[in-house]
Parts: structure tokens; C-alpha cells; sequence
């Protein structure tokens, strides 16, 4: 790198604000039960090292204060923060949004936001990157606010799920156990269950666990293939 692109880094650097106050970001928040939790939050003001305020605007804070919904609040490096956009992709071609569409609506999905009896036609479908898990909204209803409400869907459900994940943890060969005779899908055994969780919430599924599973499905094939 030349003296001149060095010096031209070095003002960018001074003067670039990553953040803004009411921007929203996501932390990492990892529990005293081993779970690593995405919490989202508007920031509400800049902090120093030691948490105080500063007296005055400065051109680069070190941290900043925000409140999520689902935590205590947090002071926070401004180098720890992710904005809450990086944890989504956000798809506007028309024929990906509304690919295999309801045929009531003329194939047409609406918003999933809030309009009441009558919501327009979505205009992007945004998939949450940790999960997978799509929704779509009208362009209006594409904010900060809205996605991140549509993040904080994953967290529940990691919430209300942590027991069997931690069954898992303990005992990943619990996804593949013995399944239900052929033709009595109404009894279906301990390890039928946990393989219907894990469909259901593969981002959940710890590693070990998902490979297990993942090998059982492998097995099962071959043995239907043979």
C-alpha cells in the first residue's frame, strides 16, 4: 500500500461513524446454561471504556448503551456490534418472492405485516440467516423493526426447545434410535419424536446430534435403496 492510500485509510478511519444513535444492532449473550443467545436493540447513547457518558459528541465512542426486549441492558464496544441487517438476506425478485404462491391469491403471497384485513403484496422475502426461516413483506414493512421481531421468533423457540437440545447435547445417538413400525405412525417411539423436533428446528439441533442424525438418514436410505 502507497503513502498516499495509507493516509486516505487513516482519514477514512478517523472519520468514519460506524454507528448512529438509534440504529438497531444485535449482541451475543452467552447464558450461565452454555446458550448463545442473538438479542436486538435500538442504540440509545455512547459510552467510554468505563461505561460513563461522555460530556460531548465525539467522533469515535468506544461503546454504545442499548436496552433489548429480551435482556438486561448492556454497554457494549461499538467492535462487538453487528447490525441487525447482516443477520438476514433480503430477496426482491419477484418470481423468488412469490414462487409456488397460493393459488387463491392469483399466486400472489402478501405482507406479513400489519395491515389488518387487507395486506398488500409482498415485495421481498427476508430469510433470517441462523434459522433459514423466510417471511415477506411489503416494502413499507421492510424495517429494522419488523425483522427483528422476525429474529426474536428463533430466539423463542431456542428458549422453549433448551431441554430437548440439552438431552441432545448429553446424548446425541437419541436421534437414532428405533422408529415406529411400518404402518403404526401413531406410535411413534422416544427417538421418532426427537427426529420430528429436529425436521422441525434443524438450526437448533446441536452438531454431534445433527450428524448423527444426518448419518441414521443415510442408513435408512441405503436400506430402503437396497
Amino acid at each position: 500500500m502507497t503513502t498516499s492510500e495509507l493516509r486516505l485509510k487513516k482519514t477514512v478511519e478517523k472519520h468514519y461513524k460506524r454507528f448512529m444513535v438509534g440504529d438497531w444492532v444485535r449482541i451475543t449473550v452467552e447464558t450461565e446454561d452454555g446458550f448463545t443467545e442473538h438479542h436486538y436493540g435500538p442504540i440509545e447513547n455512547f459510552r467510554k471504556h468505563n461505561g460513563n457518558h461522555y460530556r460531548r459528541n465525539v467522533a469515535q465512542p468506544y461503546a454504545a448503551f442499548l436496552h433489548p426486549e429480551y435482556t438486561r441492558s448492556h454497554v457494549v464496544p461499538l467492535a462487538e456490534l453487528v447490525e441487525e441487517r447482516e443477520d438476514f438476506e433480503i430477496i426482491t425478485e419477484f418470481s423468488i418472492v412469490h414462487k409456488d404462491g397460493p393459488q387463491h391469491n392469483y399466486g400472489v403471497y402478501q405482507c406479513l405485516g400489519q395491515h389488518g384485513s387487507y395486506p398488500p403484496p409482498a415485495n421481498v422475502m427476508v430469510i433470517h440467516k441462523m434459522s433459514g426461516r423466510k417471511k415477506r413483506f411489503c416494502n413499507a414493512c421492510n424495517t429494522a423493526k419488523y425483522r427483528v421481531r422476525f429474529a426474536e421468533e428463533a430466539l423463542h423457540y431456542q428458549r422453549n426447545c433448551k431441554q430437548t437440545i440439552l438431552e441432545l447435547r448429553a446424548n446425541p445417538i437419541l436421534l437414532a434410535g428405533p422408529t415406529a413400525e411400518p404402518g403404526r405412525s401413531w406410535d411413534e417411539t422416544p427417538a421418532d419424536e426427537y427426529r420430528s423436533w429436529a425436521e422441525t428446528f434443524p438450526w437448533l439441533v446441536p452438531g454431534p446430534a445433527a450428524d448423527m442424525y444426518a448419518k441414521w438418514k443415510e442408513n435408512q436410505h441405503e436400506t430402503a435403496t437396497a
